[in-house]
């Protein structure tokens, strides 16, 4: 069985690759590759902003700190682990908690799918879960 450090590293890579995907063609102004017709409509709509940033920067960034963090944490380097491990389940439960607001807005307000957006939110919570777990 794979380590949880592996599963950090996999997941904040994932994470990494579709938000600097969807941030890229944000700024751009690029259509993006869609399993439907909606994600340009999702990663455009208003909900796409938090006080004037895509999200997609912030997740973008949230993903390289957890990236960062686990590598840190892997190479015996963090300054002070305890915090480390806080901050790092911290910053997954909110994302997990935007995550879940953004999902919610997709399918019920906006009435569309992102498979990126998706695939973001699957990651943030799959990290959250292997900090509560103790991963």
């Amino acid at each position: 069985m794979a380590s949880p450090s592996l599963w950090f590293y996999l997941l904040s890579l994932l994470g990494l690759a579709v938000s600097g995907y969807v941030w890229r063609s944000q700024r751009s102004n690029r259509p993006v590759a869609c399993w439907t017709r909606d994600c340009d409509r999702v990663i455009r709509s208003p909900y796409s902003r938090l006080l004037g940033v895509h999200n997609s920067a912030i997740g973008f960034w949230l993903f390289l700190f957890i990236f960062v963090m686990t590598s840190l944490r892997h190479l015996g380097l963090e300054p002070w682990p305890k915090l480390t491990s806080f901050t790092v389940a911290f910053l997954s439960f909110i994302g997990t908690l935007v995550s879940l607001y953004l999902t919610y807005v997709q399918f019920l307000i906006l009435k569309g799918i992102c498979n990126w957006c998706l695939t973001s939110a699957a990651a943030i919570l799959a990290i959250f879960i292997l900090t509560v777990t103790g991963g």
